[in-house]
């Protein structure tokens, strides 16, 4: 049986850990192409009250808890920058 990423995308629960730019431009397109559901992702952000406007403008789960997002996720999409 041969395992595919987008299968396992399908199945599992994806943490996307910054979810700004290219975090949420690449959130963006996996539910758009429907490589996941809404109800399987968190999604992380620096700012409270971006994550309350991602959370409502994608129907994902967000907020600013790294911990939290990755504790039962299954694909974990590092995607922030330090400064």
């Amino acid at each position: 049986m041969k395992t595919t990423v987008s299968g396992k995308l399908l199945d599992g629960r994806l943490a996307v850990l910054g979810a700004g730019k290219i975090g949420g431009i690449l959130l963006r397109a996996f539910l758009e192409q429907k490589l996941v559901q809404p109800k399987r992702v968190h999604a992380t952000v620096r700012h409270a009250e971006k994550a309350r406007a991602l959370a409502k403008q994608l129907g994902i789960e967000a907020s600013t808890d790294n911990r939290a997002a990755v504790r039962s996720a299954d694909i974990v999409l590092l995607a922030c920058c330090w400064q």
